[in-house]
């Protein structure tokens, strides 16, 4: 689903870049870092930040992280090893997190981190530098623009090269950033993420922290229901990061060589069978859709906790949510429409409470109905 903004969306977003104490809403290499705004400073000379003006002319890492994430908790020995590597120069190590100030002082209560920790974060600082699952950094140079969102081990190298100027926009961007276009391409690694996200278009799809499942719901079009022998079990529990691409014109191809990737991989097979039963059914509640703006291009979905963020979609993400928690088949038949960016935050399972939340947040409701559903047997490799 995912598309590039269009032409004339990033010619005004330079445009602003470009206007005095004008910042673009959302973070991009080359361009100048959103305005940010954090209450709360720990472990730093000033109490608050309230925009760029303390951080003026300096090298600035930003490292979006959790205490309950442990990918991020295994990175603070690198990152205190680059702070103390760096001390004394104009680089600050602001490590940004939502959790509460009395759960981030218990934490650096049993562990140390050398950099300035940015409790109580608002919603709007994670979307501005674009976090979708944590651990996430985000370089700012001493221009003030963003200069990369590096992915792995930060290297010295990296921030020695912006403290000498260099341009915004050649830092390392990680392993996933191609150096041109990619005719095809099939990636699949075990995930470190605790979050997930993904975007995707008729022939691609890069996400991180995702399971098979929402790959495969991609590659067939429809599942609705999965039936994993135990032989696929652990490969189909695990999370995973994914690069899959095809040229457009190619996009038929892509169930078989996705599928045959896989198996190369992991060695799983997929049969898909038609069965009739009972399901749950999402539709437009009277006077829906509520809540939701429409969207200049379709983009990508992430889950942070209960909230679904789409950011340029349809309601079939919120009916993947709903068949996630559920538990059973849940077929969207709200007409279409969109692309919409909208939130739903689901605090509860029991079918009830999420067909009165489906109505009051989004205007939707959820029937029960029999429809035709979609199968999809896993199987794991053949035992010698």
């Amino acid at each position: 689903m995912k598309r590039l903004l269009a032409a004339a969306l990033l010619a005004a977003l330079a445009a602003c870049a470009g206007e005095p104490g004008q910042r673009p809403g959302r973070a991009k290499t080359g361009l100048p870092a959103p305005e940010i705004n954090l209450p709360k400073l720990l472990n730093a000379p000033v109490k608050e930040l309230r925009g760029w003006d303390e951080l003026r002319g300096k090298v600035v890492v930003l490292e979006f992280w959790a205490t309950w994430c442990d990918p991020c908790v295994e990175s603070i020995p690198g990152l205190n090893a680059l702070a103390e590597r760096f001390k004394g120069k104009p680089v600050v190590f602001l490590h940004i997190t939502d959790e509460s100030e009395s759960d981030v002082r218990a934490f650096l209560a049993g562990n140390r981190i050398d950099g300035w920790v940015a409790p109580e974060a608002a919603a709007q600082v994670f979307k501005a530098f674009k976090v979708y699952g944590r651990p996430h950094t985000v370089l700012i140079g001493r221009d003030g623009k963003v200069a990369g969102f590096p992915r792995g081990g930060l290297s010295p190298a990296v921030i020695m090269g912006l403290l000498a100027g260099q341009p915004a926009g050649a830092a390392s961007e990680g392993p996933s950033v191609s150096t041109g276009p990619a005719l095809a391409e099939f990636y699949l690694a075990p995930s470190r993420s605790r979050s997930g996200s993904a975007d995707y278009g008729p022939a691609s799809l890069s996400a991180s922290g995702m399971p098979l499942e929402y790959a495969l719901g991609w590659v067939y079009g429809r599942v609705d229901r999965f039936v994993v022998k135990p032989s696929a079990e652990k490969a189909m529990d695990a999370a995973y990061d994914i690069r899959f691409s095809l040229p457009a014109e190619r996009a038929a191809q892509k169930k078989e060589l996705f599928l045959k990737g896989l198996e190369a991989a992991l060695g799983l097979k997929c049969a898909r069978v038609e069965r009739e039963q009972e399901v749950y059914v999402l539709k437009k509640a009277p006077g829906g859709p509520l809540n939701v703006r429409k969207s200049a291009a379709y983009g990508g979905a992430s889950l942070d906790g209960s909230v679904l963020q789409v950011r340029g979609g349809n309601f079939g993400a919120v009916a993947l949510r709903l068949k996630e928690a559920l538990g059973e088949p849940v077929f969207d038949e709200t007409g279409g429409g969109g692309p919409y960016e909208y939130e739903y935050d689901m605090t509860s399972a029991e079918p009830k409470a999420v067909s009165a939340g489906l109505q009051k947040q989004l205007g939707l409701r959820l029937t029960r109905q029999r429809r035709t559903v979609a199968v999809l047997e896993v199987s794991g490799p053949d035992k010698k």
